[in-house]
């Protein structure tokens, strides 16, 4: 096999080494890419470049995992109440309220209902205790907010 421009520049990136070793790699074994990084493999050549993935990878899990403690967070803190007038029949925090009305669907959305009819009110509470509307206590814009990119190019 031919040794060409394309093979050096893709045993560069995946090898994370120079043109000058990615074109002798190569060279000595005959533009064959699979056996050129299994020899760079094998001479340890490519072994910063596996550390330096592993390190992106725990930096964009770390990234994710801080983003869902954030909303866990948020909707731990975040009360669901049903009261009448002062007095407050059902506080739960909005985490499980969500819970339980995706576990019992069908009876949650009757029950989810049932108070208005009877002349309860449905509210949440932020932390600070400030009632809250449905958009304020789902807004993860300050959590999500501007868009970052990962190690890999993607965007989250």
């Amino acid at each position: 096999m031919a040794v060409n421009l394309e093979k050096i520049d893709l045993l560069m990136e995946r090898a994370n080494i120079s043109y000058k070793e990615a074109k002798e790699a190569l060279e000595l074994h005959d533009g064959d890419m699979v056996e050129a990084l299994i020899y760079l493999e094998s001479s340890n050549k490519t072994t910063q470049n596996v550390k330096q993935r592993y390190a992106r990878a725990q930096k964009d899990h770390q990234a994710h995992a801080d983003k869902a403690k954030k909303v866990f967070d948020k909707l731990q803190q975040t009360r669901f109440v049903i009261r009448k007038k002062d007095h407050r029949i059902v506080d739960l925090p909005l985490f499980i309220a969500i819970i339980l009305v995706l576990v019992a669907l069908p009876v949650s959305l009757f029950i989810l209902l049932l108070p208005y009819f009877f002349g309860y009110k449905i509210s949440l509470f932020g932390p600070d205790g400030k009632k809250m509307s449905p958009e304020e206590a789902f807004d993860f814009s300050e959590t999500f907010g501007k868009s970052e990119e990962t190690s890999n190019g993607e965007r989250y």
